[in-house]
């Protein structure tokens, strides 16, 4: 075989490497994007987590609120701080600095 022969080997060869790099790069590109949107799913995944564990726990006290709204007691305190109802004979007093703050 010349210095021909040898050349035109190494040429294709070059192009055969050249080839290969160019897809292992392809593949590593798509690898570590594929990651990246991975660790941003699993993000979002842990953040809607959090979401419904909170939004069972205000269920639950809404319920518990709903348990607790057909007692006297309850109807008192609604009736005392929404509608400023007081009982007979019961005077208020109205500390104006504190109203001031308020």
């Amino acid at each position: 075989m010349g210095t021909k022969g040898r050349k035109k080997l190494l040429k294709g060869n070059r192009l055969f490497y050249m080839i290969i790099l160019s897809a292992m790069l392809y593949v590593v590109w798509v690898f570590g994007n594929q990651q990246i949107r991975l660790r941003a799913f699993q993000q979002q995944e842990k953040e809607k987590q959090q979401q419904v564990a909170a939004l069972k726990q205000e269920v639950l006290r809404l319920e518990e609120e709903i348990k607790q709204s057909n007692t006297p007691e309850f109807v008192e305190k609604v009736a005392r701080e929404q509608l400023k109802m007081v009982k007979p004979n019961e005077i208020i007093y109205i500390d104006m600095e504190k109203a001031k703050h308020e």
